[in-house]
């Protein structure tokens, strides 16, 4: 009864609030006004709740009653309170997660959001602004962070994008701590004399290496891949942006403090297996191929007696000795006929390369909002060990600082400022050889017969590791600054102007020092042994000194062999600063009909200024304080200076009609320092348009199982400046020599100036995109792209200038390029009934590109030559050789009576040739390769060619396109289908991740001991993989020719390009596995923890490549290491640098 008498109160109090009279007030309109109030609609009440999704509760949720404009967000516990009648519907939505609307029936309402398989709501950043997913007419891809590098001991962002998105090519191609992966998007090269780089934007400020961003201050990455979407950055983003988005402040009242961390071992993915007495055995076998006088190898040698020697101390001391006992004279060396023997076996492997090297990360911030103030403050530290095991140091630390503050002063002005800062050092091991041939290369060099990291009489020899731990350790170091201060101008509901200026600074420093070093040297000769009283020295057997008879006792000499004046102290700096200002309006508007406009408008100018300097003074007097004031000896210094500035006005509009037909145009005017002052100016335009075909009233039928259909294609054009700013301006070296005039002062120089044309302008960057997007079933997304790429008026050298005219011939706009490609993201998102929850993501692209006016173009289609690089009418990275066929075998020679090869003369083009005869009645001599001194003569075990152009001989005709012998093309060095494969799964609080990654296409002619079989025999070393499956009578089936050695040469003889030793760089890489658990949010309550995850990860753990065995990195670049060296490194030979690595660790990640 008392509560139908309050109810009853409560309804009169009410009424007049809704039925509220006036003059106009008629009792029909009193009954249309009284007659919505119900008791629904009166008893307003207070609902409170929680909202969560699968990975506990969701701050920043939007939670609004429907039919109203009542409403709220959630604050950073998930949790809301929001006015709302019984029988009311509220509906709660946030990003990534499906909407759902429930019904007021109480005071509570909890609710679980479940994560969205429609990406189309999805917000991608874009240039200058964002956009729908369902809205887009370029090409981007857009990066799930957190899935894509949340849980892996990566040191940057660019090694995390590997095999993430389609069409950016990410090649690591060593295990060097602290360098920078090589990125490209769609094709390898788009430009001779310039960049083909992407253009790595943190927000909107250009940035000079991608390993100066701490991966967990990352919000969002875009790639933009086609000129539609990357043309509003102008020149720079001719081959494509890279757009990171650093985290900004949360969206609701809180404050956050999340820590993580990752702890790693880190070991060689590969065995470094370096061969030990089958190397030997190759090396006996190529010395007696070629015929050779005396005992083989070189500073260490080896004969049929010796060898089996080897073999006898391997069985009575190869599990006693040691890998770092002394080197004991008649044990394990001696000496006869003024020639040094090995005896013992050493592994280099062992001593230089660190097994279990040690990684950790450490990541810290404070992200909130208080008021109209939000904010995000990160701290990060990665310590990373190499892989050198003698070196001092090894290794590459980073610190990352990172402040971003926003405060929204009125409804119309909002200020906000930030700061990045990144300090980066690698240290390592200054080599004493320099980093053109630096220890990692001695350790696949010489023969496992070299004594390494051992002492003979208490003294040190010289060898790659005792270089490495006496060297001085070398520091180089990166520190990036940025500064910006922005502003948005909101002048009324949908139009704003944003301003942007950003503050950045390099500086770089090198230093090292070179001390004088002492070691035995056993390269030459040996020296008598004497005792401490000038008598000879007598061993025995094992080596030990004896009283009696014995052998006479040898020892190395020692040597200076790093001398004072040698010794030097170096440093380098580098100091740049760079501002960039950005300002841009934005104006949406939506007319009636379904007529949706948006128009933006602004500027872009960057200047940079960059000086270095370098100093060296050699004779150090002090090696343990290595500093210019301790070096008195010669002094050089250099230095330089440069400076270019960009300039660009933009434009960009977009009109979509109800949300079917999409059209956007971008227009940029650019101008640039680079250029002639009559040529700096240049307009860009670019064009894209979709039709969402899904969205016609005709498929409607089929929307059940075709959920969304877009079809897209785009054309734009980017002017491309990134060559050097001098190319129209004529320069003349000057140089000093070491010569001095009466005074005592140097004698100068100044070369010839260069030739120039002061015509020289911009390489114009043309992109045609076709695209279409699908979803099946709301759950399974389709999305396939095909793309031409031209790079017009190409930067090239002229027609080749006569050697009297002083200078090499001028570039100029003379040349053309294409690259032509397709790419396929497929991806998958379900939860189950059960809770189960599953994400894959599939992605294969492909790219190929083709000189279409290069350096020859003006020389007949014949006449040109397959050694040019970038040959006209050629597809870039075609590698040029023979067919082969097999190797010889014993019943493919004709023999006498005796057993003996029966020899005959072929005469070919004039050359005549005695060779062995071959069986058969017509068949195919090889005389071409041969020596015409019988060395070089085909023979049982050698590489048997196919007749191409069925000629009868085997040769390489004029080694053009008209007369190309035998040879065709046989691979190409670019990489092709490239893709990647990410499965996820998460249950209750557990995920597991597991990423795939591969390139399904890459040849290469390698380089060095590592690729070539009998590269340098007398040097010795050789991978197993070679040593133990080459040709001899006993092991006809091998894969690998008899032995030969090539002197240092990548061919010879019958070792060429070919296509059974093509090392096939194609690779397929479990990248990485990740198993994690995020404990209960009940459990952490107690210790005030709003969410915890700790997880394990394997990274690089597993590859399958094509090498046979070989320890190669399929990754590898033959002779790259852009951190130590812009040169050649290692002369070039492939996989002669730091051994690439795999990791396991484990990590936490919390939140309070």
């Amino acid at each position: 009864m008392r509560r139908l008498l309050l109810f009853s109160l409560a309804l009169g109090l009410t009424m007049p609030s809704y039925a509220s009279f006036n003059k106009g007030n008629t009792a029909g309109n009193l009954r249309k006004q009284a007659s919505w109030t119900n008791a629904s609609s009166v008893l307003q009440n207070t609902v409170q709740g929680t909202v969560r999704g699968t990975d506990g509760t969701i701050a920043g949720a939007t939670v609004t009653v429907i039919g109203t404009t009542t409403t709220t967000v959630t604050d950073s516990n998930g949790k809301f309170t929001i006015n709302a009648p019984v029988g009311a519907k509220l509906r709660i939505s946030f990003v990534g997660y499906d909407s759902k609307e429930v019904a007021v029936t109480g005071s509570t309402v909890n609710v679980t959001l479940d994560e969205t398989s429609d990406q189309l709501d999805e917000v991608v950043v874009v240039g200058y602004g964002t956009q729908k997913k369902e809205h887009l007419t370029g090409a981007v891809s857009s990066v799930n962070v957190e899935k894509v590098m949340g849980s892996r001991p990566i040191p940057d962002a660019g090694r995390g994008l590997q095999g993430a998105v389609p069409g950016l090519s990410v090649v690591i191609p060593s295990g060097e701590v602290g360098s920078d992966p090589i990125m490209k998007i769609r094709g390898q090269v788009a430009s001779i004399q310039g960049s083909s780089t992407p253009l790595i934007l943190v927000d909107n400020v250009e940035i000079p290496s991608i390993n100066m961003v701490n991966p967990n201050d990352i919000e969002t990455i875009s790639v933009l891949k086609d000129a539609a979407s990357s043309s509003i950055y102008g020149a720079k983003a001719a081959f494509g942006v890279v757009l990171i988005t650093t985290k900004k402040g949360a969206k609701t009242d809180s404050h956050t403090i999340t820590y993580s961390n990752n702890l790693s071992l880190q070991s060689p993915f590969k065995p470094v297996d370096v061969a030990g007495i089958d190397g030997l055995e190759y090396t006996l076998e190529a010395h007696e191929n070629m015929k050779a006088s005396g005992p083989a190898g070189g500073f260490w040698r080896v004969d049929r007696e010796s060898f089996e020697k080897i073999k006898e101390w391997q069985q009575k001391w190869g599990g006693v000795v040691g890998n770092q006992d002394p080197v004991l004279y008649g044990r394990d060396w001696y000496y006869k006929g003024n020639e040094k023997f090995g005896l013992r076996i050493y592994d280099p492997a062992d001593l230089m390369v660190k097994d279990n090297a040690f990684s950790h990360l450490h990541n810290l911030s404070l992200n909130g909002k208080t008021g109209n103030t939000t904010y995000n403050i990160g701290a990060g530290y990665l310590g990373q060990q190499g892989m050198m095991k003698p070196a001092k140091h090894d290794d590459f630390t980073r610190y990352n600082a990172t402040v971003s503050v926003s405060t929204k002063l009125n409804d119309f002005l909002t200020v906000r400022g930030g700061a990045m800062y990144s300090d980066g050092t690698k240290r390592y091991a200054n080599s004493a050889t320099g980093f053109g041939a630096d220890p990692w290369l001695y350790l696949y060099r010489w023969s496992r017969l070299f004594p390494i990291g051992v002492t003979e009489q208490g003294q040190e020899f010289r060898d790659p590791y005792t270089d490495t731990k006496k060297a001085h350790t070398g520091y180089k170091t990166e520190r990036y600054t940025n500064l910006n201060l922005g502003t948005t101008i909101d002048i009324m509901d949908g139009w704003d102007i944003k301003a942007d200026y950003a503050y950045s600074t390099e500086n770089n420093s090198r230093k090292s020092s070179l001390p004088t070093m002492t070691g035995r040297t056993h390269w030459y000769q040996p020296v008598v042994w004497n005792d401490e009283n000038g008598n000879r020295v007598y061993v025995d057997e094992n080596g030990i000194p004896t009283d009696n008879g014995g052998m006479e006792g040898w020892e190395f000499p020692e040597e200076n062999y790093i001398k004072k004046e040698t010794s030097n102290v170096y440093r380098y700096n580098l100091f740049s600063k760079r501002h960039t200002f950005n300002a841009f309006t934005t104006y949406n508007t939506k007319l009636e009909g379904g007529h949706d406009l948006k128009f933006m408008a602004g500027t872009n100018v960057v200047a940079f200024l960059w000086e270095n300097e370098s100093l060296r003074r050699t004779n150090l007097i002090n090696n343990d304080n290595p500093q210019f004031n301790y070096a008195t000896g010669v002094q050089e210094n250099s230095a330089d200076t440069n400076w270019d500035s960009q300039a660009g006005f933009f434009g960009r509009a977009n009109y979509a009609y109800k949300d079917k037909y999409l059209f956007e145009a971008n227009l940029r005017y650019d101008g640039t320092s680079k250029f002639p002052s009559n040529l700096r100016w240049r307009w860009y335009p670019s064009v894209s348009a979709g039709w969402v075909v899904s969205n016609e009233s005709f498929m409607q039928d089929i929307s059940n199982v075709l959920s969304f259909a877009k079809l897209r294609g785009s054309w734009g054009s980017i002017g491309d400046q990134s060559v050097p700013n001098s190319l129209y301006v004529p320069t003349m070296d000057l140089d000093r020599y070491s010569w001095l005039d009466g005074s005592g002062l140097p004698f100068y120089e100044l070369g010839t100036p260069g030739n120039v044309r002061p015509d020289i302008s911009w390489q114009d960057i043309e992109h045609l995109n076709v695209g279409a997007d699908f979803r099946f079933f709301n759950k399974v997304g389709l999305v396939v792209e095909w793309f031409e790429r031209k790079t017009n008026h190409m930067i090239i050298p002229g027609e080749a200038l006569p050697n009297t005219a002083g200078a090499s011939a001028a570039q100029g706009n003379f040349g053309n390029l294409r690259t032509r490609g397709w790419e396929i993201n497929l991806d998958y998102q379900h939860r189950f009934d059960n809770g189960l929850g599953l994400t894959v993501n599939a992605n294969l692209a492909d790219a190929v590109t083709m000189i279409t006016k290069g350096t020859d173009w003006n020389t007949a289609w014949d006449d040109r030559r397959l050694s040019t690089s970038y040959s006209t009418g050629r597809r870039y990275g075609d590698i040029y050789g023979y067919v082969t066929d097999r190797l010889y075998q014993k019943d493919d020679f004709v023999y006498d009576a005796s057993g003996n090869h029966e020899k005959v003369t072929i005469i070919h083009e004039g050359n005549a040739k005695v060779t062995n005869k071959l069986a058969g009645d017509n068949p195919v001599y090889q005389t071409f390769f041969e020596d015409g001194n019988g060395i070089m003569i085909m023979s049982p075990g050698d590489v048997k060619f196919v007749d191409v152009n069925g000629d009868g001989y085997i040769t390489s005709g004029n080694s053009t396109n008209g007369d190309p012998g035998d040879r065709v093309v046989i691979g190409n060095s670019t990489p092709r289908y490239e893709y990647g494969f990410r499965l996820g799964a998460d249950w209750k609080g557990i995920d597991v991740g597991v990423f795939l990654q591969g390139v399904g296409k890459r040849e290469i002619w390698g380089a060095g001991q590592l690729a070539i079989p009998g590269f340098h025999v007398k040097d010795g070393a050789m991978p197993q993989a070679i040593a133990g499956d080459f040709w001899k009578e006993d092991r006809t089936d091998a894969f690998y020719p008899r032995a030969w050695n090539l002197g240092g040469a990548n061919e010879g003889y019958v070792m060429r390009p070919q296509t059974r030793y093509l090392l096939d760089m194609s690779y397929f890489k479990i990248k990485n596995i990740t198993v994690g658990y995020k404990l209960p949010e009940n459990a952490l309550r107690s210790v005030y923890l709003k969410n915890a995850r700790i997880y394990v990860s394997l990274e690089n753990f597993f590859t399958f490549d094509n090498l046979r065995g070989l320890p190669i990195d399929p990754e590898t670049i033959s002779g790259s290491n852009a951190t130590l060296t812009s040169g050649n490194y290692n002369l070039g030979r492939t996989g002669t640098g730091v051994p690439s690595f795999k990791s396991a660790s484990l990590g936490i990640q919390i939140g309070l």
